[in-house]
């Protein structure tokens, strides 16, 4: 440390500059009487005739690769405290890669792996840290990982050598590898280090093991310096790679993370799940981180996906389908309810298209169970039982749709299109694309009211059922006539626009 100062005053001073050259001149006018080791020491200190190598000063003694690395470093140092520049190689020639004007440790590493390279210091891949620990020594970071991240035994080392070097600013890191999965990109003598990916490579062996292992491989890629967004998608491959984003609950198992950065990988983890299908996982992850907001959107897609796929035919109304879309409403049903309750001011400010969706598939679900228990009563017969089995679920289906109507999603009258309308192009376009079946279905269940009140003989819904009054046979039609006025300018299929003409008809 204390040469190091000495150093640094004597760049900018000229005074280790002036000491070393004369520990040089001392070293020539006395290097033919001294003893080896008295001239070993002045060419490790002043560097006088750095190109001999320690062998030749003091030829007696078997020299290791510890004790040359030692000269060749201290003569660097020397020559780099005087501001000299690298002596010539032993030929006379200055060293492989430089011209004799680049610094002395730069001929250095040149020298490591330029002229000697893995092939001296790693012959037949017996010596990985031999060569690690050279390159390591002539601040060749990148190249040291390199070597160790090359060997299976050793990579773990490679990764904490890696995060270590990277956090202290030792590291020249590139984000991505090469096409030929070569670790160090860039040309010599200064490679960058593809840490991200070794890092990455490194934690997916093992993340799968179990939901701790998961959070230790996110405490490794969270050590990554770089880009934040680089940083959290590999995150994300990770815990979907892995099959364990529930390694993100509880908030106390990842601590190290900010709170901010923390929300931020959980709300982008859900949304990719959400974007594979697991839209399930995605709920679980976000209720309980008690993101509300953002739970509240997901439900809303899915919701919104489940009705299109209803529209389409591709959600049949048996099978597992339909048994996830009816647990999915009764979800979102339970979430909004605990939602209102626990933070009402919340839910009210950004809950609404939740609220409005889920009571459009409530409906949606109940009319399709109707649809489903009337196929199986007998088209025509003496009116008893059987008739206040259908008519009861049809009265508690046309109760909704009163509630829609209150609510301002849906006029229940001539008078209220206008005013439906604007609140409909204020919907998300999640909610909207529901509103054509929606209309669709609103006007089959005034159809069905109207056939039932004809063959009854205009007699009135059970009471028990919690139908409004005044629902006679014109009532019923202004309303589906209203409802069809709506949905006028929405894009509803030509097969669905026949339906509801001939139910209009049928009403007339």
């Amino acid at each position: 440390a204390d040469g190091s100062a000495t150093a640094g005053a004597g760049v900018s001073g000229g005074g280790m500059s002036r000491l070393v050259l004369a520990a040089q001149e001392e070293y020539w006018r006395g290097a033919a009487q001294m003893e080896p080791h008295a001239r070993l020491v002045y060419a490790s200190v002043a560097a006088p005739d750095a190109a001999i190598s320690a062998r030749e000063i003091a030829p007696e003694r078997e020299r290791t690769v510890e004790d040359w690395l030692w000269h060749k470093l201290s003569a660097a140092h020397a020559l780099l405290a005087a501001s000299l520049p690298p002596p010539a190689s032993a030929g006379g020639h200055p060293p492989a890669g430089g011209d004799g004007s680049q610094d002395a440790l730069g001929s250095l590493q040149r020298l490591v792996y330029g002229s000697y390279g893995e092939t001296y210091f790693n012959a037949g891949g017996g010596s990985p840290l031999l060569y690690a620990g050279v390159l390591l020594a002539t601040q060749q970071f990148e190249r040291a990982v390199a070597v160790l991240a090359a060997v299976p035994h050793l990579r773990q080392e490679a990764v904490h050598f890696g995060l270590a070097l990277q956090h202290e600013g030792l590291l020249a890191v590139a984000q991505q590898k090469l096409a030929d999965s070569s670790l160090l990109v860039g040309t010599s003598p200064s490679p960058s280090l593809a840490l991200p990916p070794l890092v990455a490579q490194h934690v997916g062996e093992w993340a799968s093991e179990g939901v701790d292992a998961s959070r230790a491989a996110i405490g490794y890629l969270w050590l990554l310096r770089g880009p934040a967004a680089q940083r959290q998608e590999l995150c994300i491959q990770l815990l979907l790679g892995c099959g364990k984003p529930e390694a993100l609950l509880p908030r106390s198992g990842l601590s190290h993370i900010a709170e901010a950065d923390y929300r931020e990988l959980l709300r982008a983890v859900s949304s990719r799940l959400a974007g594979k299908g697991r839209a399930s996982q995605a709920a679980r992850l976000l209720y309980e981180a008690r993101e509300h907001r953002q739970l509240s959107a997901l439900l809303v897609a899915e919701l919104s996906a489940n009705i299109a796929a209803a529209a389409r035919g591709t959600n049949p109304a048996a099978g597992d389908a339909a048994e996830r879309a009816a647990r999915l409403c009764a979800d979102a049903a339970a979430f909004a309810r605990e939602w209102r309750d626990s933070d009402p001011k919340e839910a009210s400010a950004h809950g609404a298209p939740l609220f409005a969706l889920l009571s459009i598939a409530q409906l949606l679900e109940g009319a399709e169970a109707w649809r489903a228990a009337s196929k199986g009563l007998p088209a025509a017969g003496p009116r008893g039982a059987t008739d206040a089995i259908a008519m009861q679920p049809l009265s508690a289906l046309l109760v909704r749709v009163e509630a829609l109507s209150e609510a301002g999603l849906l006029p229940a009258s001539l008078a209220e299109v206008e005013a439906a309308q604007a609140e409909y192009r204020l919907q998300p376009p999640e909610v909207r694309r529901a509103f054509p079946q929606l209309v669709e279905t609103c006007v089959e269940l005034l159809h069905a009211q109207y056939v039932a009140l004809r063959i009854a003989r205009c007699a009135p819904m059970p009471a028990a059922a919690g139908a409004r009054a005044g629902t006679g046979f014109a009532a019923i039609r202004a309303q589906a006539e209203a409802l069809v006025a709506f949905g006028g300018t929405m894009d509803v299929s030509a097969s669905s626009g026949q339906r509801i003409a001939r139910w209009l008809a049928e009403m007339s």
